[in-house]
């Protein structure tokens, strides 16, 4: 395993078989070019990851790794081109829109260096041009997110041969339901990660972290000019997480901001609210 900058933990987890998971911090800089998850033993599927979100990423990897694959995570097109150029891989998740190279462009340039590997898009928003598109850039699938537990083992069993579902002989686990009104809906983030506690955790985690720096960039900005991207990549953690409130929020923000509109200030104001009061309940959650 390579690994270019975070830190590192490896630890035991329950598995199918032996196993251990390595998992890196990912850094939002662009010198961050590799974090990784993985599984022995080396049979498993082999699996690419790129997503520039860290709570998508997070997810994705972990997931993969309980449905019993390897799981490679990149965080930009040109990292997903570099990791293929080095190594074979099974199958490639990839997300459809990163700052760089991403969707159809980013699986264009793989073929032009005749990396022929099967490859499923990932995006938080999939109309029909969208999907058309995809399909004609050569994707065998493409996946909304939050992509689920068992959607992403239905694109697994599709795409990979004899692959098997390691969850058939594990007993199902209990889903908490919480008002979905609320700031955290539990039961929305459980049923994004197959009802598994201790990874909506980890990505609750994640997204604190992420709403700590925002809260602090928010405070400093006269206007909500330049945070379109930003807001994109967020309501997809919101999605995975349960954060229905801040997801909302991030919508309307980003629709406004997309749209030039000229009078921001309400939606900025709600939207930096929401981001506070969302990061105090994720702290009580996670604390």
């Amino acid at each position: 395993m390579v690994i270019y900058s975070g830190s590192f933990q490896a630890g035991a987890a329950t598995c199918a078989g032996p196993c251990m998971i390595a998992a890196v911090r990912i850094s939002p800089r662009p010198s961050c070019r590799y974090i990784a998850i993985m599984q022995t033993p080396s049979a498993q599927p082999q699996i690419l990851i790129a997503d520039d979100d860290p709570v998508s990423l997070r997810f994705l990897a972990t997931a993969l790794v309980e449905l019993g694959c390897n799981a490679t995570a990149v965080v930009s097109g040109s990292a997903a081109i570099d990791a293929c150029m080095r190594r074979p891989f099974d199958l490639l998740l990839l997300d459809r829109r990163m700052p760089d190279l991403g969707g159809a462009m980013l699986l264009r340039a793989l073929r032009e260096q005749h990396i022929g590997t099967p490859a499923i898009a990932t995006s938080a928003e999939l109309d029909a041009p969208m999907r058309a598109e995809l399909q004609a850039a050569g994707y065998a699938d493409a996946l909304t997110k939050p992509i689920t537990l068992d959607r992403l083992a239905q694109a697994l069993a599709a795409n990979l041969r004899g692959w098997r579902d390691p969850r058939a002989q594990a007993a199902p686990r209990a889903v908490v339901h919480t008002d979905a009104a609320a700031l955290l809906d539990d039961a929305a983030g459980l049923a994004s990660v197959g009802g598994d506690h201790s990874i909506l955790r980890a990505l609750r985690g994640l997204l604190a972290g992420e709403l700590e720096g925002l809260c602090e960039r928010l405070a400093a900005l006269p206007s909500p000019a330049g945070l379109a991207d930003t807001l994109h990549r967020l309501r997809a953690s919101c999605r995975y997480c349960g954060a229905p409130a801040l997801g909302d929020a991030a919508s309307q923000l980003e629709i406004t901001v997309r749209a030039d509109a000229t009078n921001t200030h309400s939606e900025f104001m709600r939207f930096s609210d929401t981001c506070a009061r969302t990061l105090v309940a994720l702290s009580s959650k996670i604390s």
